[in-house]
Formats: structure tokens, sequence, C-alpha cells
């Protein structure tokens, strides 16, 4: 008898067991489902949204925003020809374009007004888009692709460095 009363407690456990497991499980899925939700609409918004974050002065403005956009926009077409979904006008630490495609998050830093690019500017890149993702914990999941597009020279010790960070920077320095 006892050991019927002792097999009857070890089974109500582990069906006790089993149903948390699987509340904790729909809990996760559905945590999961309402984070996905959450990132497709601000992405949506963040698409939506076409003004920048930042002012820039009265020269740059007069001088530099043609050529800026034209090169913005063929960024913008290039990497939408490989299937993301990329915003528009959001110039976020140091971020120009952000591309979402299924799991994959690309970050674009487009460079067309500096004379040369150099190690620290690279640099400063990774770190901004690092500062993103961190303050951005939905995006945490995704893999993470870095690309400074740029159509102006790249230094030998900026070329040196991107080879040695290859997992964590991508030149885009022509567009076919």
């Amino acid at each position: 008898m006892a050991n019927l009363i002792t097999f009857l407690v070890i089974i109500a456990a582990v069906y006790w067991i089993i149903m948390i497991i699987s509340r904790k499980k729909q809990e996760l899925a559905d945590k999961e489902l309402r984070q996905k939700e959450q990132f497709l609409k601000e992405s949506q918004s963040i698409l939506k949204n076409e003004a920048p974050s930042f002012s820039t002065s009265m020269q740059s403005q007069t001088i530099q925003p043609a050529q800026e956009n034209n090169y913005l926009t063929e960024i913008t077409n290039y990497f939408t020809a490989q299937g993301y979904t990329i915003t528009n006008g959001i110039k976020t630490d140091g971020i120009d374009l952000i591309g979402v495609k299924e799991k994959e998050l690309l970050l674009i830093r487009c460079e067309n007004t500096l004379k040369e690019i150099k190690k620290v500017d690279l640099q400063i890149f990774i770190a901004e888009c690092t500062v993103y993702i961190d303050n951005n914990p939905m995006l945490a999941g995704r893999t993470t692709a870095r690309v400074y597009a740029t159509n102006r020279p790249i230094t030998d010790e900026a070329q040196e460095y991107a080879r040695n960070n290859a997992s964590s920077l991508r030149f885009l320095d022509a567009i076919e």
C-alpha cells in the first residue's frame, strides 16, 4: 500500500513539473511573439518616419544634401535588391541605414564626405553599432552585420583593420 501511495505521489510530482515546464515554454513563446510584433511595429514606424533626428548647419544643407541623398539612395537600392527592408532617414548613433531580412540585422554607415576613411572612423562605427544594439535589446537575438559603405579612399591602416576584423565589419566601396 505504501508503495502505491509513493508511486502516486511521484506521478503527481512529475505531472506537476511537466505542467510548469509547458506553461513556461508557452510564456516564453508568447513573449517572443510580442517582441517580434513590437519590433515589426517599430520598424514600420521608422520606415514611415522620414525626418532625420539631427540638425545640420546651414552650410552643409546647401552643399551636401543632393550628393548625400543620391549616395544613400544608391545604397538603399543595392540592399533592397538583395532582399533587405531598409529604413530611410534614421541617422542615429552614426548609423545611416538599418536593414532587416528575416533574422539578420544590417547596420549601414554611408560615408561620402570624409577625405579618406581611417581606422578610427571604423572603430567609432563599430562602437556606435554596439551601443545601438545594447540600447535596443529586441535586436539582440538577430545576426548583426555592420557595413561601412563609402566612395572615398580608404587608408591602408583602415583596410588592414577591416581585414583583421572581418566578422565585425564589411566594406562596400563599389556598387555593382
